[in-house]
């Protein structure tokens, strides 16, 4: 099948567009706060150790987790060293004695090879850079056979595809396309566990 891929109006490797983002993305969703919350206390309650993050950003969430999870080592990988560059400014020199940064790009066939297993992975707002929700299988599939431990917690939380959301249906995908998504990836027990104003996580082991 030739999968026509939706182009970015941005390029997040650049430092400056980077930086932009960084600087819009809680303005924009103030409630991303009560994900990184939710994380937080699991990861609390699950006492996870290793904990992965795919598509890190500029490290608000990085933040968010060392900060209260103080027993993680946190993993950072994301395709932009100019994000690493932002997140490394955010954190406290113990934070990142914590953490280990990692560039790679998950669209790449060899993406987790310099990655090793995890306790918790998550995926906060950067599915859609698969760029084409016909990728999302076989990626869960990866992360499922690949980079989880027994008994870990694969935590997805991307924009819906709904009338009240995103509506560009090649990139976002509606509940039940995640839920068949992540289904066919292998995932066997899956739930909603949170969703504000059209960004949801799906709780997947």
């Amino acid at each position: 099948m030739l999968i026509k891929e939706v182009a970015s109006p941005i390029d997040l490797r650049k430092p400056e567009d980077a930086a932009q983002w960084a600087n819009e993305v809680n303005v924009k969703r103030p409630w991303r706060y009560a994900f990184f919350d939710y994380y937080a206390e699991l990861i609390q309650q699950s006492n996870a150790r290793n904990v992965l993050e795919i598509g890190a950003g500029p490290g608000y969430l990085a933040k968010h987790l060392l900060e209260r999870c103080p027993n993680i080592h946190y993993t950072a990988f994301d395709f932009s060293e100019a994000m690493h560059d932002l997140s490394r400014n955010r954190l406290l020199a113990n934070e990142l004695q914590r953490t280990r940064y990692v560039v790679g790009d998950f669209k790449q066939p060899d993406w987790v090879d310099p990655l090793t297993t995890y306790d918790v992975i998550i995926m906060h707002q950067a599915l859609h850079e698969l760029r084409h929700k016909a990728y999302a299988m076989d990626f869960h599939h990866i992360v499922k056979t690949t980079l989880l431990n027994p008994n870990a917690t694969y935590l997805l939380c991307d924009h819906l595809f709904a009338e009240s959301a995103m509506t560009n249906n090649e990139l976002y995908m509606s509940k039940q396309e995640h839920l068949v998504s992540l289904q066919q990836a292998g995932f066997t027990q899956i739930e909603i566990s949170l969703e504000i104003k059209g960004l949801c996580v799906f709780k997947c082991h």
